[in-house]
């Protein structure tokens, strides 16, 4: 069995766990010595092969003998959207091409539906036919549909999960979170009770490895806690450092929130930004001062009167607000999302209880520790390390 992606943090917590499976012959990929440094540091047992799946000779003999992979793999365009995609495609032929290849497992996001998760009349539709809104999720859901079509061509079984938001020791959700408790001016929408559409890193390596050792039936699926709320990974979170619990926003502040995601589109995006631009700014251009004089010279008096008085008003706002500095972090969309649709896979009993963890939460405890605390070394602590090296 190989991993694709093992320097990643999921990847890599992967690859530990398989490690530690008796029954699995695990293979770690990297693309290059420091990544298989990175792999090696943390599972120093593993056997680690080093070169790229987009070179056709290469991927034969790094995938030669396996017949299960995990992808974890995610290629960077380097803010190019097309490069990265090309890149994504060649990863999965570089594995479908693999002579033994029996199972590809390919680790997509919940991001394909979207940074905002509607509601829909048409569940099964809405799984069916996401419709993500970020580049990220365009490019996850690209990554699958190419690697569902391929392993059909190629007689391969595939299955495809879409992963929640991992939290856990180490994850970039699991900061936020933190981050966001330790602001007195954070309130967690409608208290918490939405679903998260999270499942930690501990829960997720032992499904999949669940899944890829036994028998995984093909086709696309989310994975996800099982009846897990926002409320409950926060509060895990504030326990396992020691926070006090997140105070909850009001049911009519979080509505309002979610009511300007529900209205929100690109239109209405653009239209919202030009009325909130300061005009005094925007009348500083000589070219753009005379062309607005021509248009309000042509535009009824009371409908100038309104947008001259509601521009006031921000601009008077957003300075307030500068001046006090109490201005509250603002709410990511996915805490006032909907549940995903379609179908989730049923987690194993084995991983329903990761909050009830204490290894988690020592984990968790330490990790926040490192990141948390200042350095508190001294200038003469620095000179010695510098003479030290030299």
């Amino acid at each position: 069995m190989a991993v694709v992606g093992a320097t990643g943090l999921v990847g890599s917590a992967l690859t530990r766990r398989l490690q530690a499976t008796p029954s699995v012959r695990v293979v770690a990929l990297a693309r290059n010595a420091i990544g298989a440094g990175i792999i090696d540091a943390g599972c120093p047992d593993c056997e680690i092969r080093i070169g790229s799946v987009t070179d056709g000779v290469a991927a034969d003999e790094l995938l030669g003998d396996c017949n299960v992979v995990i992808n974890c793999a995610l290629a960077d365009g380097g803010g190019i959207p097309r490069l990265a995609y090309t890149r994504n495609a060649r990863i999965i032929d570089g594995i479908v091409r693999a002579p033994k290849l029996q199972m590809l497992v390919h680790l997509s996001s919940v991001a394909v539906y979207g940074e905002y998760i509607r509601s829909a009349a048409k569940q099964d539709l809405a799984f069916r036919r996401p419709r993500p809104d970020s580049e990220y999720g365009r490019s996850k859901l690209y990554a699958e549909r190419y690697a569902a079509r391929h392993c059909r061509r190629s007689r391969v079984a595939c299955s495809i999960l879409r992963l929640g938001h991992v939290y856990g020791a180490g994850t970039a959700r699991s900061r936020h979170v933190l981050e966001l408790a330790r602001d007195p001016r954070f309130r967690l929408p409608f208290g918490g009770a939405i679903p998260s559409n999270a499942i930690h890193l501990d829960a997720l390596c032992s499904t999949v490895e669940l899944l890829a050792t036994g028998t995984l039936s093909e086709g696309v699926f989310n994975l996800a806690g099982d009846d897990v709320s926002w409320r409950d990974v926060f509060d895990w979170h504030t326990a396992s450092v020691g926070l006090d619990a997140v105070a909850p926003m009001s049911i009519e502040a979080s509505e309002q929130l979610r009511a300007g995601f529900e209205r929100s589109s690109l239109i209405g995006d653009v239209l919202r930004w030009g009325t909130s631009l300061p005009l005094r700014g925007l009348m500083r251009s000589p070219a753009v001062f005379d062309a607005a004089l021509r248009l309000l010279v042509r535009t009824p008096q009371p409908l100038v009167e309104k947008v001259l008085h509601r521009n006031r008003r921000l601009e008077s706002g957003r300075h307030i607000a500068a001046l006090a500095g109490a201005e509250a972090p603002a709410v990511e969309p996915l805490y006032l999302s909907r549940g995903m649709p379609g179908p989730s896979l049923e987690l194993p009993d084995s991983c329903r209880d990761v909050h009830g963890s204490a290894h988690a939460r020592e984990e968790l405890a330490r990790w926040h520790r490192r990141w948390s605390t200042p350095p508190t070394a001294t200038r003469d602590d620095h000179r010695r390390q510098r003479q030290t090296r030299a």
